[in-house]
């Protein structure tokens, strides 16, 4: 497909063999830079943070729970792309009281310039797609931070919702990427994703061409 824009539009970086001092020394700067506690949750890791900068946004995960009493755990950042560079000093502390950084998952958006309806996604796999507010999923949503899991919705529509008039049209292709191992961060050039396995994506731009049954197929789909 031709004039499609590809992004990153959120990582996740997990840090190894953060101590306990160090963390705690985090939490309480915490709690006088941004006035915050940390939710405590019984899946995934133990605590969570969410820490903000004016748009700009960083969650933070300390301690998986599948992990022994220890000194030292993993600790597990969120946020968009664009947004490291408002957390500057918070990365670089970081990466000083670390053994080591891997790539955990990143969010792929492809951004093509049809509307959803000349949009076809279809599964390679059998995953079942639901729709919920006008956006496509395929997949369960405890499964949202899988490998391959895909939502689709009209980008166009999305900003307009929010007082950004867009140009043209726009469907947006979420995509989550996550390797079955853990990938050192200077590394992932060396591990590019492969979706093609997963879906099968076409822009119809003509129905005349098709014959009548299966037009009505494609209108539904």
């Amino acid at each position: 497909m031709n004039n499609v824009q590809l992004s990153v539009d959120k990582i996740a970086v997990e840090y190894h063999g953060v101590t306990v001092n160090f963390y705690n020394q985090l939490a309480l700067s915490f709690r006088d830079w941004f006035d915050i506690k940390p939710a405590i949750r019984h899946k995934g890791y133990v605590y969570h943070w969410n820490l903000a900068l004016g748009d700009a946004y960083l969650y933070l995960r300390y301690q998986p729970w599948w992990q022994k009493k220890s000194r030292k755990y993993s600790l597990q950042i969120e946020t968009h792309p664009d947004h490291l560079v408002k957390f500057q000093r918070l990365l670089d502390a970081l990466y000083s009281h670390t053994q080591k950084v891997s790539f955990s998952r990143c969010e792929l958006a492809y951004d093509i310039p049809y509307p959803m309806s000349n949009v076809f996604i279809a599964s390679n796999t059998g995953r079942n797609m639901h729709v919920y507010e006008g956006t496509r999923y395929y997949g369960r949503k405890f499964e949202s931070k899988d490998h391959a899991f895909c939502r689709n919705y009209d980008k166009k529509a999305e900003r307009k919702s929010k007082g950004i008039e867009t140009v043209g049209e726009r469907t947006r292709v979420e995509l989550v990427y996550r390797h079955d191992e853990k990938i050192p961060l200077e590394n992932i050039i060396q591990h590019p994703p492969k979706f093609n396995d997963y879906y099968t994506c076409s822009v119809i731009t003509g129905y005349q061409a098709v014959r009548a049954e299966k037009r009505a197929m494609l209108l539904a789909l």
